[in-house]
């Protein structure tokens, strides 16, 4: 997967190993990196990483999750599935990601709304990253 922003140079996503829970997980690192970064050039390629594996996340949201990944998003009674903290699904967490992103890569805004924007950018992630790893598979029950 290459994505190609802005004025940047394109990233390539090696995408075989990973699932999109480890997608999300590295765009919640890259997010934490850029809420304290300082360096605009800094902030540029981290919004660039972020971007890129968000699109490796949408590449992948219907592709077939392993047999571990499924243990670990299983419970035993349906009564164990939290309720929904989110009124937009994947799909949309990850357009407003991207959205956000791109808005940020376009440094012309001043710097307490790109301060802003970061935050918000983050939550996003978080709420994506939260939103893939919520339970949504029930183990079968051994009837006896």
């Amino acid at each position: 997967m290459v994505a190609y922003l802005h004025y940047l140079t394109p990233i390539s996503i090696n995408t075989k190993n990973l699932d999109i829970i480890d997608l999300a997980e590295r765009c919640e690192l890259l997010t934490d990196i850029l809420i304290d970064s300082e360096n605009p050039a800094e902030c540029a390629a981290l919004c660039n990483y972020v971007y890129a594996h968000i699109e490796a996340i949408k590449e992948n949201l219907d592709k077939p999750l392993s047999a571990a990944r499924i243990e670990q998003l299983s419970v035993d009674d349906p009564s164990e599935f939290p309720e929904a903290k989110w009124l937009a699904d994947s799909d949309d967490l990850c357009d407003y990601c991207q959205a956000v992103a791109r808005a940020l890569l376009c440094r012309s805004l001043p710097l307490k709304t790109m301060q802003q924007l970061n935050g918000l950018l983050m939550r996003l992630v978080n709420a994506l990253v939260d939103d893939l790893k919520t339970p949504r598979f029930l183990r079968n029950a051994n009837v006896a």
